[in-house]
């Protein structure tokens, strides 16, 4: 192994992440690793990421149309590791290396929803008593499915259980103070005590103590885990994996949600993205 080659050195420090147990940050720098490797070769060599290289990588980004937090997350991961490499002396010290590409955050207001935006997603359709779909509601999900791609067409045809499952999720974390699904997925059973939800936040491990009103409630009972060894409150994750396959087994759920939340869209006719994100801009629509 050569550690001056960015393949290398990156490839240990993402494998020290993962027996960490930082799986998710493991993956965000496996992606940028595969990003750079790509532009770059696998022969590219950490001293290789001079500014110049790094504009000309910024500039091969924004032709692949990615958007700026990708490019600002490609270029954040890049710096931690090039730092990491300086202080182990793999790479010299380049002052201000990462001044002339984009490493801050841009504010995406297109997340955030009108109110009865909001609401068409949730209730549009639907039963909100029994959880039933109606004809009006499938009629549109099989439009929508002809106007998709093989992978969409598949989501398209998700029973209602499917959506009405996205949709419980979007106003469970819409309920719960803007929460992302990472904390609503892990949610335990014994984190709901006396009309008490105790949600742990997964970044920062910090509790937060909501009052559980009684549709949020319903919500919970409705969805709630039936495995009785799972320490799981919802029916999101199996509670018997850990470790890289629990990270997989979230990872899976998360996308599942976000599939189908982009088919309400689709059927509402919002002509806007609704994702697992949407809950963090709307915390105060509902």
């Amino acid at each position: 192994m050569d550690k001056n080659e960015l393949y290398d050195f990156m490839l240990s420090v993402i494998t020290d992440m993962e027996q960490q147990g930082r799986y998710s940050t493991a993956h965000v720098y496996h992606c940028a690793l595969k990003s750079a490797v790509g532009y770059g070769g696998s022969s590219l060599r950490i001293e290789d990421l001079n500014p110049a290289w790094l504009k000309s990588y910024q500039e091969h980004l924004l032709r692949q149309t990615l958007l700026w937090n990708t490019i600002s997350t490609y270029m954040r991961m890049l710096r931690a590791v090039y730092n990491r490499a300086v202080d182990l002396g793999l790479a010299p010290y380049i002052p201000r290396q990462f001044k002339n590409v984009f490493t801050g955050r841009y504010a995406n207001h297109q997340r955030a929803l009108k109110k009865e935006e909001i609401r068409l997603v949730l209730l549009k359709g639907v039963n909100k008593d029994a959880g039933v779909v109606t004809d009006e509601y499938k009629a549109k999900a099989k439009s929508a499915a002809k106007a998709t791609d093989q992978d969409e067409l598949k989501t398209s045809r998700s029973s209602s259980r499917d959506l009405n499952w996205a949709r419980a999720c979007l106003e469970l974390m819409l309920r719960f103070h803007g929460i992302p699904f990472v904390d609503l997925a892990n949610l335990r059973k014994v984190d709901l005590q006396n009309g008490y939800l105790t949600v742990r936040r997964h970044k920062t491990g910090m509790p937060l103590l909501i009052a559980v009103d009684p549709v949020a409630m319903k919500l919970l009972q409705l969805y709630a885990s039936k495995d009785p060894s799972s320490p799981y409150l919802l029916d999101i994750l199996d509670g018997a994996l850990s470790g890289k396959a629990a990270y997989r087994n979230y990872q899976h759920a998360l996308r599942q949600l976000n599939l189908r939340l982009g088919q309400l869209s689709r059927l509402c006719k919002l002509g806007k993205k609704v994702s697992s994100y949407t809950a963090k801009h709307n915390a105060f629509a509902i």
